[in-house]
């Protein structure tokens, strides 16, 4: 995604000649001797008029002289020469159907013009001017070209090993283990360039029960494909049933507050947590699934939980692990089709609506940012807008401008210095 913008040398400034007269303060009614150059009307900034050359002033009243230096003798008469440098366009228009096709009318100088062409400046849009012809940005806007870079999240999956997954799965003949393998294939496969994906394993399989998971699969970029390797031969015999108390929710996610993997200052850091069951009471001497979750979310640099429960009724158990982890809502899934659902949700929710700029702008205060070239642009604002981050050098979508860049509806923006109109093009 590229946002620029260019920044024109100074204005270019065009010559103006305001003719015009009024009461000279003699006695008596003194009428105009000059009313417009025939041929320009309206003009207040046109270069070079040359068909009214001043006025001579007889016996109090003000005699208008034309090009040729003879008086018109009438003080009310027009000037009868004409402008020696008028302007030359295709042709005089009142509006864009008086031009040819391909053609717009100039909205100062009343002539036909090619798209983007201009004679004054006056002609351009707001923040443009007049350079050989054509509206370019121009006046204080930037110079800076800014190249945006999606600043991809983190998120660690957490995945049950306990026995219990063995257990069957409604619309399946596979069971839970199986079904939830091929989710996660799935969800790492679709957003393998959105998201930077690591896993976690737990339950105790031998000895020690309660003990914290494991990383077994380090958090990196594209990394689909080697969390897909790792599960590709963890059939049922990777499952635990030890006899001891397996499911140490609580002790897995306590494990991970300041692990560096999910610490990352420059980008959103996350936890998914799939199980079938409820927590081990055992497990909970020291903490559980909710006091991990909200340890988790409290740090300086925030770690949000989201909770899926595959199996039927264990819905209400995760719901103060989402609740304290930031996420509100756990998801319920109790087959394939409703598995695969939540994952994607999740990682829709998820996905970076950051975006880190390739140079630092001068004046934070002079971005501005556009969809689709619309004025007004997007708002500075941390609801529906966007914010600024100088530590990270990264703007941030929020609210509906996010869900709209999600959901496909903008595909060109532009993230402009110093101007506050878009780039044209």
């Amino acid at each position: 995604m590229r946002a620029q913008a260019r920044r024109v040398s100074g204005w270019l400034m065009v010559g103006a000649m305001v003719v015009g007269c009024g009461d000279d303060g003699r006695g008596g009614d003194s009428t105009a001797g000059v009313t417009a150059a025939t041929g320009v009307t309206g003009a207040t900034n046109v270069t070079g008029v040359t068909g009214v050359t001043g006025t001579t002033e007889t016996g109090g009243e003000t005699t208008g002289t034309t090009t040729d230096g003879t008086s018109s003798g009438d003080p009310t008469s027009e000037p009868t020469g004409t402008p020696t440098t008028s302007p030359t366009g295709t042709g005089g228009c009142v509006e864009d159907t008086d031009c040819p096709e391909g053609q717009h009318c100039g909205a100062w100088s009343g002539e036909c013009l090619p798209e983007g062409g201009c004679l004054v400046k006056e002609d351009c849009e707001a923040g443009q001017t007049c350079t050989d012809g054509m509206c370019v940005i121009g006046g204080d806007c930037g110079a800076q070209e800014f190249e945006l870079s999606k600043v991809v999240p983190n998120v660690m999956i957490v995945l049950d090993r306990s026995g219990s997954m063995e257990g069957d799965v409604q619309d399946s003949d596979k069971n839970r283990w199986e079904v939830a393998k091929d989710a996660i294939n799935k969800l790492v496969t679709t957003f393998n360039e959105e998201i930077r994906f690591g896993l976690v394993t737990y339950s105790a399989c031998v000895g020690n029960g309660c003990s914290a998971g494991t990383i077994v699969v380090p958090v990196a970029d594209f990394n689909g494909g080697a969390i897909q390797q790792f599960l590709s031969d963890k059939g049922n015999g990777y499952l635990c049933d030890s006899g001891d108390p397996e499911t140490s929710t609580g002790n897995t996610l306590k494990a991970l507050v300041g692990e560096p993997q999910v610490q990352d200052v420059t980008r959103a850091n996350a936890v998914l947590l799939i199980t079938d069951g409820d927590e081990s009471g055992d497990c909970q001497g020291t903490t559980n699934g909710p006091a991990a979750a909200a340890e988790l979310f409290a740090q300086a640099i925030s770690v949000r939980t989201y909770a899926v429960g595959f199996a039927d009724g264990i819905l209400g158990s995760l719901a103060q692990i989402a609740a304290n982890g930031g996420t509100m809502t756990p998801y319920n899934a109790n087959n394939p089709a409703s598995l695969e659902a939540a994952l994607d949700a999740i990682a829709g929710a998820v996905v970076s609506c950051t975006f880190e700029l390739d140079t630092v702008p001068e004046d934070p205060n002079e971005i501005y940012v556009f969809f689709e070239d619309m004025v007004p642009g997007v708002p500075n604002d941390p609801n529906n807008g966007w914010t600024y981050d100088p530590n990270t050098n990264t703007v941030t979508f929020h609210g509906t401008a996010c869900e709209a860049l999600k959901g496909g509806q903008v595909v060109d923006v532009d993230v402009v210095f110093g101007c506050d109109v878009p780039i044209p093009g």
